[in-house]
């Protein structure tokens, strides 16, 4: 049994390094600025997780503990002046005892040690999903800000066009279209406010880049790679199947179920604890020889004896048996209890992701549709603006909306892949590949 039990610790081991995280094995073939590589060397380095996977196997090392026998008892007596007997003259008695639990007491209690490594096993991968779950929302929130600085960086683009055609039309000659200076001078002020904004934009990515090399166990100021634009991804949602998956492979869940088995294996082990249980053992006398010829008994004088022994336990105090009994048959109507009040926690979590992840989905289309349309309208009051049909304001205005529309694009985005992953996380990543 102890062999069995180490080997399923073994082939869950394996089974946590080849399919929990295949981006290990591909980490040499994976973009360095992918999400992939990122939590590869999050799974890798990430301290806390390193130390739910010790604690998982310390409590491994506590099966074997749980099926050992008691240690035999050794007693010795030394009399220092022999005392006559018949046959002899007593010098020294020597016992071994070994106590042996009810039958089947051992296997329980390894099973109910097995089941509780179990737990942690489930807290380890818990763990894990966390981890991922973490690295991935903040790699979308270093995406949407790197996509907000581009937004910016392109509005500038325009406001120097902008600031050329100014220049052209306040360089005209008069009886054309000749606005003062002031239109000039208005651009540069939105360029200056774009430049500010770039620059907060920056200092909140190179924070956020910290905190995400955090994650990783790396200096702070490590290089981070996040590509060049945010993309949507590609999620595809059916509640059932979701819910199908939460309900088996959800960490949280099997947690509790293991423990309802432990409590299982704990109450039979009290059974078979409440009856004897059995001590064989030896004595050894060592006798010498006497002289007082009432004592000598022929040729059993001086003769040493070994004497088998037998003791039984008692266990009349009843009471306390049954109330470990009922202890563990309470515990595990509780945790029947916390698993469906854990069930339905996670099921509501599901739908208020989902609610969440619709919306960001409507809000892409929408301000995918207002950035087109914002652009046309932009180009239009440009060309109004560079004939004299139209003033500055309007194309400041337009252009502020355009901008605004960029920028919730990209924070929509965002969202909606922090909602997908966080779906996903419900179910488990352990149970799929990226």
């Amino acid at each position: 049994m102890e062999n069995k039990i180490k080997n399923i610790g073994c082939l869950i081991m394996l089974v946590l390094t080849t399919i929990a995280f295949p981006t290990l094995l591909l980490a040499q073939s994976t973009a360095t600025d992918s999400l992939d590589y990122y939590i590869a060397v999050a799974v890798q380095n990430n301290p806390g997780t390193k130390a739910q996977k010790l604690a998982y196997e310390a409590y491994l090392e506590k099966i074997p503990q749980a099926g050992a026998f008691d240690d035999p008892e050794f007693t010795g007596e030394f009399y220092p002046s022999p005392m006559n007997i018949i046959g002899g003259r007593s010098i020294a008695n020597f016992s071994v005892m070994q106590r042996f639990p009810w039958f089947g007491t051992r296997k329980l209690a390894r099973m109910e040690a097995g089941y509780e490594s179990e737990m942690q096993f489930q807290q380890y991968k818990s763990a894990m999903d966390n981890l991922i779950l973490q690295v991935s929302v903040q790699w979308y929130s270093m995406q949407r800000l790197n996509e907000q600085i581009n937004n910016n960086m392109e509005q500038k683009k325009f406001l120097k066009n902008l600031e050329e055609l100014a220049l052209r039309r306040y360089a005209a000659p008069s009886g054309s279209a000749s606005p003062g200076m002031s239109d000039v001078l208005r651009i540069r002020l939105e360029q200056t406010e774009v430049d500010n904004n770039i620059e907060s934009l920056k200092a909140l990515l190179r924070s956020e880049k910290a905190k995400f090399n955090m994650l990783l166990n790396r200096d702070v100021n490590e290089t981070v790679n996040i590509g060049n634009a945010i993309f949507k991804t590609t999620f595809l949602f059916q509640i059932e199947d979701i819910l199908k998956s939460i309900d088996a492979n959800n960490p949280d869940l099997l947690m509790i179920e293991k423990e309802i088995m432990a409590y299982k294996a704990k109450a039979e082990k009290d059974k078979k604890m409440s009856y004897p249980m059995l001590g064989i053992g030896v004595q050894y006398m060592l006798i010498g020889k006497t002289n007082e010829e009432m004592f000598k008994m022929g040729s059993m004088n001086g003769r040493d004896m070994v004497m088998p022994m037998v003791s039984v336990s008692l266990p009349l105090f009843r009471k306390k048996y049954h109330a470990q009994q009922n202890e563990s048959v309470l515990w595990q109507q509780s945790n029947k209890e916390k698993r469906e009040n854990t069930y339905n926690n996670l099921k509501s979590d599901l739908y208020g992701f989902k609610n969440q992840l619709d919306d960001a989905e409507r809000s892409i289309a929408l301000y995918e549709k207002q950035t087109e349309l914002a652009l046309t309208t932009y180009n239009l009051t440009v060309q109004e603006f560079v004939t004299g049909k139209g003033d500055l304001t309007n194309v400041i205005q337009v252009q502020r909306q355009l901008l605004d529309y960029q920028l919730k694009k990209a924070e929509a985005i965002a969202g909606y892949n922090s909602m997908a992953v966080s779906i996903e996380k419900l179910t488990s990543f352990n149970t799929y590949q990226k």
